[in-house]
Parts: structure tokens; sequence; C-alpha cells
């Protein structure tokens, strides 16, 4: 019998059907970077790249038929599956980071009625103003500052690289500073103030560079 490292991947697939070690050995020998690399598009140089790999590597081992060689090559399989992985991380942190500054948040004060009918008219002249933008620049503006999303969660929510992210929220905030709606509009000319940079962006998990395609 040959040394695997002389195997096609799809005959060491079949070996890990089958319970072969030393198959899967070669698999991961063989391929560990590739995917680690995949890993690394989402968190950057990060020691949770090399938790996903181990994850996803250990799945496959405990059900190495998820694999259909029909759809794709086992390395695009993995890869596959660590991106979405890694994704899942990232989103996870920035949720629980999110629920965690809404806790430490002060209880917001009672408004009066004529507080609330400017403010709902100063919104509505906001979200008039961003209808009259591009979709490509409204919503990410709109998850910027009307949700509170970082340029990571956008990128990743939108499926962007960070960016295209941020080049779209400059545009589209250069073309409200124009629009005399919006600058009739305390809110809106407290919005339109903002640059870019203002959002900070909160690398999700700690000491993660995450970046998105």
């Amino acid at each position: 019998m040959p040394p695997h490292n002389r195997w096609s991947d799809g005959e060491l697939v079949a070996a890990v059907v089958l319970r072969s070690e030393g198959a899967y050995g070669e698999l991961f020998r063989r391929h560990r970077g590739s995917v680690t690399a995949a890993s690394r598009m989402v968190f950057g140089r990060s020691s949770h790249c090399e938790d996903v790999v181990a994850e996803v590597f250990v799945a496959f081992w405990h059900s190495p038929e998820t694999f259909d060689p029909g759809r794709g090559s086992f390395l695009s399989f993995m890869r596959l599956k660590a991106r979405g992985r890694s994704i899942d991380i990232v989103r996870s942190e920035v949720s629980r980071q999110r629920r965690e500054r809404s806790e430490m948040l002060p209880p917001v004060p009672a408004q009066s009625t004529e507080e609330v009918v400017v403010g709902s008219s100063a919104n509505a002249a906001i979200q008039a103003a961003l209808s009259r933008l591009p979709g490509s620049q409204s919503l990410p503006i709109h998850l910027a500052f009307f949700q509170g999303m970082t340029y990571n969660a956008i990128a990743l929510h939108l499926d962007l690289p960070e960016g295209t992210v941020k080049s779209r929220i400059r545009q589209g905030l250069k073309r409200l500073r124009l629009d005399p709606e919006i600058l009739g509009s305390e809110r809106g000319a407290e919005l339109t103030r903002h640059q870019p940079g203002d959002v900070r962006t909160r690398r999700a998990p700690a000491g993660a560079e995450a970046t998105a395609s």
C-alpha cells in the first residue's frame, strides 16, 4: 500500500469514512494551512484561527459523509466550513458586546410631548433624506448611525469588504450634507458632522483584526 501522501484527496476521504486515522492525519497536514488562511480572512491574525481549524477538522472526522465530492473539492469544502464558523464566532461576539453595552446604559429620562414631537420630526427628516440616497449608501449609514453597528459588523451583515462599507458611508454622508432637509435638522447636522472614522471599528474577538469578504 502506498504512503498516504501519495493518495488523492478523494482516496483519503474514502479512507476516513472507514475510520483511517492515517488518512485523516494526511488531510490535516495537507490542507491545514489553506483552511487557516480562510479563517484568517475573517479574524485577521488571531489564535482563534487555530481553534476554528481544529474544530472543523474534528467535525469532519466525526461526520466525513457530510462532504459531497460532487459539489466541489475537499479543500473548498473545508475552507467554506472554516469561513462560516469564523463569521459565526464574530457575529456572536458582536451581539454579546452590544448586549453588554445596552445593559450598562443609564435609564432614558422621560421626554416631554414637545421633545417627542421635535425628535420624531427630526428623525423623519433624516429618514426622508436617506430615502433619496442610493440603497447601497443609505443602508450602511442606517446600520451605523441608527443601529449602532460597527464597520466590521456592517461588513459581515452585508457580506461586503470593510473598505467598501467605509467608502459607501463616506459618499452617502457627502450627499447628505447637501440635502436642505437634513441641514435644517439639528439631529441631521449632528449626523453629517460625523466622519466615517468616527464610527469606531470594534474588533470582535479581542486581538483579532476582522475583515469580511
